[in-house]
C-alpha cells in the first residue's frame, strides 16, 4: 500500500492513475456467470445476457425456459404414449389374426375328418345294418303283396260301384225320356182336342145362321 502511495505521484504525472483505479474497481465488481450465461445481483434478481441458454434447471435461467422445458416434456410424453398404444394395437391385431388362422385350421381338419368318416360309413356298412336292410326288404315284400291284394280288391269294388252307378244313371235317363214322350203326347192330344172343339163350334155357328136364314 505504501508502495502504491509512493508511486501515485509518478502515475499522476504519467496520466495512468485514473485508468488503474477504474480497472481495479471493474475487476473487483465483475459478476460470476453460470453455464446459462446468467447471474444474480445483490438483491437476488436473475440477470442474463443476450446469449443465455436454458441448461440450468433450478438455477438462474433466461425467462421462458421453464415453460419451454414443460412443453418439450409434454411432447415427449405424448409421443411415448402414442408409441405404446400403437405397439399394443399391433400386438392385439397379430394375436387376433393368429387365433383366426388356428381356428380356420382346426375347422378345416374337422371338416376333413367328418367327410372321411362319412365316406367310410357309406362304403362299408356294418353287418348289423346289412341284416336290418335284409329284414326291412323282407317286411317290405310281405307288405307289398298284401298291399297288392288290397289294391286289387279295392279296384274291383270300385268297378262294381261304377257299373251300378252307370246302370242307375241309364235307368234315370230312360225314365226321363219316357216322361218327356208322355208329356209330348199329352200336349199333342190337348192341342188336337182344342182344334176339334174349335171346328165343332164353327160348324154349330154356321148351322144356326143357316137355320135363321131359312126361317120366313
Amino acid at each position: 500500500m505504501r508502495t502504491a502511495w509512493r508511486l501515485l505521484p509518478i502515475l499522476l504525472v504519467m496520466g495512468l492513475a485514473p485508468k488503474a483505479v477504474a480497472s481495479s474497481k471493474t475487476t473487483s465488481e465483475a459478476p460470476q456467470l453460470n453455464a446459462c450465461g446468467c447471474y444474480r445481483n445483490s438483491v437476488g434478481t436473475c440477470l442474463c445476457g443476450k446469449k443465455g441458454k436454458c441448461e440450468c434447471p433450478g438455477e438462474c435461467e433466461p425467462k421462458g425456459c421453464s415453460e419451454k422445458r414443460q412443453k418439450d416434456l409434454d411432447k415427449e410424453i405424448q409421443a411415448e404414449t402414442k408409441r405404446v398404444q400403437e405397439a399394443e394395437k399391433k400386438r392385439l391385431d397379430e394375436a387376433a389374426e393368429k387365433k383366426r388362422q388356428e381356428e380356420a385350421k382346426v375347422e378345416e381338419a374337422t371338416t376333413g375328418e367328418d367327410f372321411a368318416e362319412g365316406l367310410t360309413a357309406a362304403d362299408e356298412p356294418a353287418a348289423g345294418d346289412q341284416d336290418q336292410a335284409k329284414d326291412k326288404k323282407g317286411k317290405d315284400g310281405k307288405k307289398g303283396k298284401k298291399a297288392e291284394k288290397a289294391e286289387k280288391a279295392e279296384k274291383a269294388e270300385k268297378a262294381d260301384k261304377t257299373d251300378q252307378a252307370d246302370k242307375t244313371a241309364k235307368s234315370g235317363e230312360t225314365a226321363k225320356v219316357e216322361k218327356t214322350d208322355k208329356a209330348d203326347k199329352t200336349t199333342k192330344a190337348e192341342k188336337t182336342d182344342k182344334v176339334e172343339g174349335a171346328d165343332k163350334s164353327k160348324k154349330t155357328a154356321k148351322a144356326e145362321k143357316t137355320d135363321k136364314s131359312d126361317t120366313p
